[in-house]
């Protein structure tokens, strides 16, 4: 089967769907940026940094010299065929080997990701490093040696950080897995004997998290540094559209909005979600896009004007992540109906049995489901619902995060999913007792 995914790829990347003629939107602010910092060694302007550097480095690099775009197909090509074995990784580290398999083979066929490994986006090497990371986080929790399980976490953080040079929600998604994490421990009950002191308890989530941390740091803190120095003194750490995003997902039903400051060039965009629901009228405000204090204030203005359209819109752009028609931009490409089909696929093998899964772990209370493995797998999907609530939703935003509804319907399947406490929070509390 993964031979056949392998040919797939290929065929789909080099003869149906080569990226080179797929180059706008998005994909044309990469290319452009990284053929400017290839042949360039000037500043970078806040322009620049509305998205990760990571992707733009990773073209510049490969394109210098006179490289050319060829590279950038060849190694998408690469990353989408490593994604069904690091999918497998994370399967294997969060619920056992069964459930690692059927999430390999699953992500082997899965549409969305031959897709994006054939454009030039950086979804296809976010998918990569997240999966790579959590099956790290996952692996350094069933390691039996703390310095094992230590380094393993040290790993973690780093591919968490790369991750995060591609896409910034990463990091909320590490977030969430950790609370989720240090919630299970509050709520856990071993069988018998006294409960653990407090700190004996929380030590090995502490020590996890500050080594995933450290291991992450050096990474960001480049981020951190080009963007905030790019952005004009204002600090980010990955890339300053947040703000935006938040005024664009609530100054009303718009089809688009349009930064023009004074003496600048108009800058015009607009969400697919809001494509797709067929919105018409165009919003204008007097600041740039780049402007986060502006951003924001505007938009928290119209939030208060508008409380309850606000919870809508929020409410909205969650149900266009999980449920919209198809992804962005397989549904205006000739693929638009592999990419509706994969939507169904979706919703039919991963979003309905995940509502199983859910049902099955309400019947056993709400303390068994907040300690189970699947309610450290259901945390990065969480983190992108709240993400999306903030700003903006579309599918393209959620298929990074099906490798998650991958794995827990896999375990699910196979049988390596059970409705009860996480062993290794069980056997860290009775560590800590003893």
């Amino acid at each position: 089967m993964y031979a056949c995914g392998i040919a797939i790829r290929a065929l789909y990347t080099f003869l149906l769907h080569p990226p080179e003629r797929f180059i706008s939107s998005d994909m044309f602010f990469y290319v452009t940026l990284a053929k400017r910092l290839a042949s360039t060694d000037g500043p970078l302007n806040p322009w620049d940094v509305t998205h990760p550097l990571g992707y733009p480095m990773l073209l510049s690099f490969l394109i210098s010299g006179g490289g050319s775009l060829a590279r950038v197909a060849v190694l998408q090509f690469f990353i989408s065929c490593l994604v069904p074995p690091a999918l497998g990784l994370l399967g294997a580290a969060a619920y056992g080997r069964r459930t690692g398999l059927l999430a390999f083979m699953f992500g082997t066929l899965y549409f969305p990701f031959i897709e994006y490994g054939a454009l030039f986006l950086s979804e296809i090497h976010f998918i990569f490093w997240l999966a790579i990371a959590f099956a790290g986080l996952f692996a350094a929790r069933r390691a039996r040696r703390r310095g094992v399980g230590l380094a393993i976490a040290a790993a973690a953080g780093v591919a968490l950080s790369i991750a995060a040079a591609f896409k910034s929600v990463a990091l909320p998604a590490a977030i969430f897995f950790f609370a989720a994490e240090g919630a299970a421990l509050l709520l856990a009950r071993p069988t018998g004997g006294p409960p653990a002191p407090l700190l004996a308890r929380f030590k090995p989530w502490l020590l996890r998290g500050a080594v995933c941390a450290l291991a992450a740091a050096p990474l960001l803190g480049v981020l951190t540094r080009a963007c905030t120095r790019a952005n004009r003194g204002e600090v980010c750490v990955t890339g300053n559209k947040v703000a935006s995003d938040f005024l664009l997902g609530h100054y009303g039903r718009i089809a688009n909005l349009e930064w023009k400051p004074e003496g600048y060039d108009l800058v015009r965009f607009g969400s697919p979600g809001a494509w797709l629901r067929h919105y018409d009228t165009r919003a204008r405000v007097p600041f740039a896009m780049t402007d986060g204090p502006a951003n924001r204030a505007e938009a928290w203005r119209w939030i208060w004007a508008n409380p309850g359209e606000a919870v809508v819109l929020s409410l909205d752009h969650v149900y266009d992540t999980f449920l919209g028609p198809a992804m962005w931009p397989g549904f205006d490409h000739g693929s638009w109906p592999f990419a509706h089909l994969s939507q169904y696929v979706f919703i039919a093998l991963l979003f309905v049995p995940m509502l199983l899964v859910g049902a099955a772990l309400a019947r056993k209370g709400a303390r068994v489901a907040a300690t189970t493995s699947t309610a450290l797998v259901f945390a990065p999907i969480l983190a992108l619902a709240v993400t999306v609530a903030i700003a903006t939703g579309e599918v393209r935003y959620r298929v990074p995060f099906d490798m998650f509804f991958i794995v827990i319907v896999s375990a699910f399947v196979v049988g390596d999913f059970v409705a009860a406490a996480d062993p290794t929070t069980v056997r860290e509390l009775q560590e800590a007792r003893a």
